[in-house]
């Protein structure tokens, strides 16, 4: 029971990491849709003949800064992806050490923690692929956002990055409710390891019977 409930707080730890991860990413991904913005707006004016130089030298100013944010995006795809590998893996060693408990032994707890955890093992198993494609389309967003004092390529630039961007913004709020309801779930089930752990180390005495037991309270 011991090593099953260290993986689970393993999995909760890697976990509260993946959600950190995601809100940087939605920081980054916010600021750089507004950079995308700006620089839509001044290739817009760029058409017009006045100032057009500057407008334009303003756009990709624009574009460069989105290409770095873009690069930082691609990082921190990869921090999640690790860290929802490191979830997955624990959670996978935590499910094994749980079904090598003799069925005798199995009390009311240990039946719903072997729940939660074959549920946990299908919520992260969502995340990664979205992950995944949130690195996908920050990498093609770095690729688009190349600066051009050609007009009509600058215009294009800014619209193919700005189409990437926003699916990968996209998939960061898709895998941030997807880690809220995992976290939700492993914070749940930590707790049911830790109470399950206490309870196998702290033995109630012979003779006496505890009315709690094998009643975990835990919802599934």
């Amino acid at each position: 029971m011991l090593a099953a409930a260290q993986a689970v707080f393993d999995a909760e730890r890697a976990l509260r990491g993946a959600a950190e991860t995601v809100d940087e990413l939605c920081d980054v991904a916010a600021s750089s849709i507004r950079l995308l913005d700006d620089a839509a707006t001044d290739t817009f004016y760029a058409h017009q003949e006045e100032r057009r130089n500057l407008y334009v030298r303003s756009a990709g100013e624009h574009l460069e800064r989105v290409r770095n944010r873009s690069g930082v995006m691609n990082d921190l795809g990869a921090d999640l992806t690790h860290q929802l590998a490191a979830a997955s893996n624990a959670l996978e060693l935590a499910g094994y050490e749980l079904g090598s408990i003799d069925a005798n032994d199995c009390d009311g707890g240990i039946r719903a923690l072997r729940t939660q955890i074959d549920v946990l093992v299908e919520v992260v198993s969502l995340a990664r692929p979205v992950a995944a494609q949130i690195t996908r389309h920050a990498q093609h967003a770095a690729e688009s956002a190349a600066a051009s004092d050609a007009l009509m390529l600058l215009d294009s630039r800014v619209h193919d990055t700005g189409k990437e961007m926003s699916r990968a913004d996209e998939g960061v709020s898709v895998v941030r409710s997807v880690i809220e309801h995992a976290q939700s779930r492993a914070h749940t089930s930590a707790a049911l390891a830790g109470s399950l752990t206490y309870a196998a180390c702290h033995p109630t005495p012979p003779g006496r019977r505890d009315p709690e037991a094998g009643q975990s309270g835990i919802a599934i």
